[in-house]
C-alpha cells in the first residue's frame, strides 16, 4: 500500500503523462476497429432475410440505377439489367441429354445447393411429361433457377412440391406446373423484352432471365418489392443471370411506359379483363399471358396482338389449359381494390 502511496504521490513529469494516455487512446480505438476492418474486407454472407432487414431500416435502394434515399410513395425503381448479363447463352451451354451429364456440369459451372439438384431434375422430367414444359430453352431455364431460394423460410421443405405456396403479404408463389405452362406459352426468344406484372417472390423473373437478357417486373406490395429486391441482389453474387432482372414498385395495371413496348407480358394476378395499357404496350405480333376471369376462377389466356397494315388490331385468344380453371391473387390497385368487377354476392363460393 506504501509503494502505491509513493507512486501516486510521486511528480510525474507532464510527457510522460500525455504519452501515457496517447497509447491508451490508440490502442482502444485500434482495439475497436478491428472487427469493423475484419468485417469490411471478408465478404458476409447474408440471408434474404438479413439484406432485407437492412434495406427496411437503412430505406436505402438502387432507384433508377442509381443510390439513394428518396422514398415519395410508389417510388421505388431498381435497374440493374445495364450489366446486361448473357443468363440465355449460359444457358445454351448447358448439357441437359442425361441427369448425370447435367449434374457434372452443374457442380462445376453453379453454386448450387446439391441437396436440391436430383429433385429439381425430376420435377422438371415430370414437367416435360406432363406437356408443361416443351421447348429445350424453358427446360434449361427451369433447371438453372434454384426454387428452393424463393420459397420462403416458412414453407422450407416444400421447395419442388407441386403446389402453391404463401410468401407473406396476402401474395403466394404460382404452382410450378403454372409457372411451367405460362412460361411455355410466351415462347420467349432471347432478344424479347418481357414485362411481369406481379414480382411476387421473385421465381418467374429469375426463370426469364435464362431466356432473354431485357426483363422488367413490377410488384404493388412495398414491403414484398423490397424484400424480393434484397433477395436478387444477394443471390445475383452466385446468380448474375438475375442482375438483368429491372424492378419497379407500382402499379402494374399501367404497364412500365417508359420501357415499351414489350414483346412479351405475363401478368401473374387474377382479372376479368385485358389492362388497356398492357395492351397498347405490347408490341404487334406479341403475346400476354394472364389469368382471366371473374375472382371465383381464371382461365390462363394467351392474347395475341396483330396489327394490320392499315394500323387496325385484332386479338386472338387461347384457352391454354383447354376449359380447366385456376385461381391467383386478384390484380389489386394501390388502394388495394381488385380491378376486376365485384360479384353479386349469390355467386360468391362461400366455404
Amino acid at each position: 500500500m506504501n509503494i502505491l502511496y509513493n507512486f501516486f504521490n510521486k511528480s510525474i513529469p507532464a510527457s510522460v503523462v500525455v504519452a501515457v494516455f496517447s497509447g491508451l487512446f490508440i490502442g482502444t480505438a485500434f482495439g475497436l476497429s478491428i472487427p469493423v476492418i475484419v468485417a469490411s474486407n471478408s465478404e458476409k454472407v447474408a440471408s434474404y432475410e438479413e439484406v432485407a432487414a437492412q434495406v427496411m431500416v437503412e430505406d436505402v435502394l438502387r432507384i433508377a440505377g442509381r443510390s439513394g434515399t428518396e422514398e415519395t410513395g410508389l417510388s421505388y425503381v431498381t435497374l440493374p439489367g445495364i450489366q446486361k448479363y448473357d443468363g440465355p447463352r449460359l444457358a445454351q451451354t448447358m448439357p441437359i441429354e442425361t441427369k448425370e451429364t447435367w449434374l457434372s456440369w452443374m457442380s462445376r459451372n453453379r453454386r448450387d445447393d446439391p441437396v436440391f439438384l436430383e429433385e429439381r431434375w425430376q420435377w422438371a422430367q415430370d414437367l416435360v411429361l406432363s406437356s408443361e414444359l416443351k421447348r429445350p430453352e424453358d427446360v434449361r431455364a427451369f433447371l438453372l433457377t434454384p426454387r428452393e431460394h424463393f420459397v420462403r423460410a416458412v414453407n422450407k421443405g416444400l421447395e419442388y412440391a407441386n403446389t402453391w405456396l404463401p410468401i407473406g403479404y396476402g401474395a403466394t408463389i404460382t404452382d410450378p406446373d403454372v409457372v411451367s405452362m405460362m412460361t411455355t406459352t410466351l415462347n420467349v426468344q432471347p432478344g424479347d423484352k418481357v414485362l411481369e406484372i406481379g414480382t411476387g417472390s421473385g421465381y418467374q423473373s429469375a426463370i426469364l432471365s435464362y431466356l432473354t437478357k431485357d426483363v422488367y417486373t413490377i410488384e404493388i406490395i412495398r414491403p414484398l418489392f423490397i424484400e424480393t429486391d434484397a433477395l436478387y441482389r444477394d443471390l445475383e453474387k452466385n446468380f448474375p443471370s438475375y442482375s438483368v432482372i429491372n424492378r419497379k414498385l407500382g402499379d402494374g395495371y399501367y404497364g412500365w411506359e417508359e420501357f415499351a413496348p414489350f414483346d412479351k407480358i405475363i401478368v401473374t394476378c387474377a382479372i376479368d379483363h385485358i389492362p388497356p395499357p398492357l395492351l397498347r404496350q405490347l408490341s404487334p405480333g406479341g403475346i400476354m399471358v394472364l389469368p382471366l376471369g371473374p375472382p371465383n376462377r381464371q382461365y390462363i389466356m394467351e392474347i395475341v396482338k396483330k396489327e394490320a397494315e392499315d394500323g387496325s388490331i385484332t386479338l386472338s385468344r387461347r384457352d391454354v389449359y383447354n376449359g380447366q380453371s385456376v385461381k391467383f391473387i386478384p390484380f389489386r390497385d394501390e388502394s388495394g381494390m381488385s380491378y376486376s368487377t365485384p360479384l353479386p354476392p349469390e355467386d360468391i363460393n362461400l366455404p
